[in-house]
């Protein structure tokens, strides 16, 4: 608990912080919460590698409080937050999301995270609660607190609220009882904060101009190169000149910083986090009994650093095979594949693959994400799925064989062709990965024809298109309306269909196309340099049956061009729609609705699968789907037997509106494309965006 007397700083952790009777006050003049989505991602980034790395901490900054002048004797010890009152309000809705993503399932964690973090619960009224942020947020955190009906809207402490609730349904390991409680756990006592405590009498506001003005912070590769140098008191100068000062040249400050890690989890540290590469670096350079093992440290240090710059840009590979790979990993564009690349390329230099070999091994890489992908799994794990890669490969040459085989175990989840070719023809790829990926799917696909005048890609500025639009126009109706079956409707069906696979491909003419109907969007297509596109110009029409067909076509090259797990793997089917489904219904805030159709569009299912699980599994939010016009569905249930509320009173004491006929009204309903944006799908086409798995 903070002291009182003259200013104090001291490192404390949060549990420390909010334990006990006190209260934390926003005062009157501070801004609202703030926290946007970036923000929020960043946060829960740096605390999963927490809570996987074990004893690592984080630091998340500093906290200036000075007591409030209306505190008494007897009551509970109340603080005013000068500063730090966005990451104090952002760990307490955490919490909150935690204790109620738990709720009915451990009841007991539930119970310790009100009792400890955010009620005071031996006090009454406002002196209950452990954080009373600024009066204009203040009501949408005591609803969060009490669980009111109307709780998690969509203001930001609603938002911050839901993007916790779907990352902790996404972070829920169905295998692992623990994942929520170490979560829970590095919040409380990992995560560090510098609490800075005034004297009542103080001028708070000069104290933290003063403590903020710290000039430029040291990196960890600064810290790590002032800890060497210190170790070699004589051979420092030389090793500096020939070794570290042209290192650094090679790399930014970032980019050694990633090497130092690189080199760690390459050594089998797979726990390690580039938040804490020097005190891992230093423990175990600790060890090293002298100045020539330093530096012989070093010097493998600078080896890969030249290798590290290759992945870092392909270019600078004088192999032509490993070139073509390393630039195909270097479009799919993210960092998770730098462990095993460094690792391959190694072994490359040393001898113990050909050239042919170690293109195989990244090509394997390259196909356990790309299946992934289309499969719909979340990339969230890759980092970890990857990192683990090299400690299980341990002294086992890293080639094609070896990589698959690691891969093909059940808990890596490596799409089989059954499973690629089940997925193309359900899942809504449109939505899956990033934009740069899709395009690149698209693109491997279209160069699996093999043209005798290779398209440069580079410079066509090409786009993905629906062919089957999202907007669709009469001629469009009709023609698929030709194509429903029993029980669907003919919206039901376009959403079906529309962003799979089968029915998307690249043009640079999108505007121009538009929502054309069929026949127009042939004149264009068959006019394409793209072969993709000259098969689609084939077709006389443009419904189920062809995009299904077209998709098993695709399928067909994906688990040629793609290879697979060992055929002997016994890998479950993966089935992430599921997992999907529970973020994307906890991020529907009170006040709104979406339809089962809506729902089946983004996860890459049917209307009537999505009733019939939501009707057998007890999922947060499931009376927030209605059916397609606002209708509560007559065969709704509570899936808890103790629930008898009529689920159209609960939402409107949440604050949907019903009409007449008893439909909720449209413009509170949340469509496919929103739903998809609440948990961070990408639905931008054009953004580009950077990679999610960093």
């Amino acid at each position: 608990m903070p002291g009182r007397g003259p200013l104090k700083a001291n490192e404390t952790t949060v549990r420390s912080l909010l334990q006990g009777e006190l209260q934390y006050v926003v005062p009157l003049y501070q801004r609202r919460y703030s926290w946007k989505r970036e923000d929020l991602t960043r946060l829960w980034s740096d605390l999963t590698r927490v809570a996987r790395g074990g004893s690592t901490s984080h630091f998340l900054g500093s906290l200036v409080l000075a007591p409030s002048p209306l505190n008494t004797p007897g009551g509970v010890q109340s603080w005013l937050v000068v500063d730090g009152q966005q990451r104090l309000t952002t760990l307490s809705i955490l919490l909150c999301a935690i204790r109620d993503h738990v709720r009915g399932t451990d009841d007991r964690l539930a119970q310790k995270i009100d009792d400890l973090y955010l009620f005071n619960k031996y006090a009454s009224g406002s002196e209950r609660y452990t954080l009373l942020p600024t009066k204009a947020d203040r009501a949408a955190w005591v609803a969060l607190l009490e669980r009111t009906p109307d709780a998690g809207g969509e203001d930001r402490i609603g938002n911050a609220y839901h993007f916790f609730r779907a990352a902790l349904v996404e972070a829920d390991d169905p295998d692992d009882d623990q994942d929520i409680t170490r979560i829970e756990t590095a919040i409380a006592g990992q995560l560090t904060i510098v609490e800075i405590a005034a004297h009542a009498d103080d001028n708070v506001h000069r104290i933290f101009e003063s403590l903020n003005y710290t000039g430029q912070p040291l990196t960890q590769a600064d810290l790590l190169r002032n800890y060497l140098f210190m170790r070699l008191p004589t051979q420092g100068d030389r090793v500096y000149e020939l070794q570290w000062l042209p290192l650094q040249e090679l790399l930014t400050d970032r980019e050694l910083e990633e090497l130092v890690w690189l080199d760690l989890v390459l050594r089998g540290d797979d726990r390690a986090t580039q938040e804490s590469i020097y005190q891992a670096q230093q423990e175990r350079l600790r060890l090293l009994p002298d100045e020539a093992a330093l530096e012989q440290w070093i010097v493998a240090l600078h080896r890969k650093a030249r290798l590290f710059q290759r992945i870092l840009d392909p270019r600078l590979e004088p192999d032509g095979k490993v070139r073509r790979a390393l630039a195909r990993l270097d479009r799919w564009g993210v960092s998770v594949v730098h462990p095993i690349a460094l690792h391959v390329l190694l072994a490359h230099e040393a001898g113990a693959l050909t050239s042919g070999e170690a293109a195989a091994a990244l090509r394997t890489v390259e196909s356990y994400l790309v299946r992934r992908t289309i499969a719909g799994i979340s990339s969230n794990n890759n980092n970890r799925l990857l990192m683990s890669l090299v400690k299980e490969l341990g002294d086992e040459t890293p080639s094609a064989k070896s990589i698959t085989r690691v891969l093909s175990s059940p808990r890596k989840r490596f799409p089989t062709d059954q499973h690629i070719r089940d997925a193309v023809l359900a899942n809504s790829f449109y939505w899956y990965g990033r934009g740069h990926q899709r395009t690149y799917i698209l693109r491997c696909l279209e160069e699996d024809h093999r043209h005798g005048e290779p398209i440069d890609f580079s410079q066509a500025k090409l786009s993905v298109e629906h062919v089957l639009p999202q907007s669709p126009t009469d001629e469009w109706w009709d023609m698929l309306r030709a194509d429903m079956g029993d029980h669907e409707s003919v919206e039901e069906l376009h959403t079906s269909l529309v962003h799979t696979l089968g029915n998307l491909t690249l043009t640079a003419y999108n505007a121009k196309l538009s929502n054309d109907g069929f026949s127009s969007k042939k004149k264009i297509l068959e006019n394409s340099g793209l072969e993709m596109n000259r098969r689609i110009a084939a077709e006389s029409r443009w419904g189920r049956e062809e995009i299904f067909a077209r998709g098993r076509a695709l399928a067909d090259r994906i688990v040629n061009i793609w290879p697979g797990p060992d055929e002997s793997a016994n890998i479950p089917p993966p089935n992430p729609r599921w997992q999907l489904m529970n973020q994307v219904l906890a991020s529907i805030p009170a006040g709104r609705w979406t339809s089962y159709s809506d729902v089946a569009e983004v996860i890459g299912s049917h209307q009537v699968a999505v009733g019939t699980r939501l009707g057998s599994v007890r999922i947060a939010n499931a009376h927030r789907v209605l059916k397609l016009h606002g209708q509560v569905s007559p065969d709704f249930r509570w899936t808890d037997p103790e629930r008898t509320d009529d689920p159209r009173a609960t939402l409107e004491a949440e604050g949907v509106r019903f009409d007449q006929w008893g439909r909720a009204v449209a413009e509170q309903r949340m469509s496919a494309r929103e739903l998809a944006e609440a948990v961070g799908l990408d639905t931008d086409e054009g953004r580009g965006g950077a990679p999610a798995e960093v």
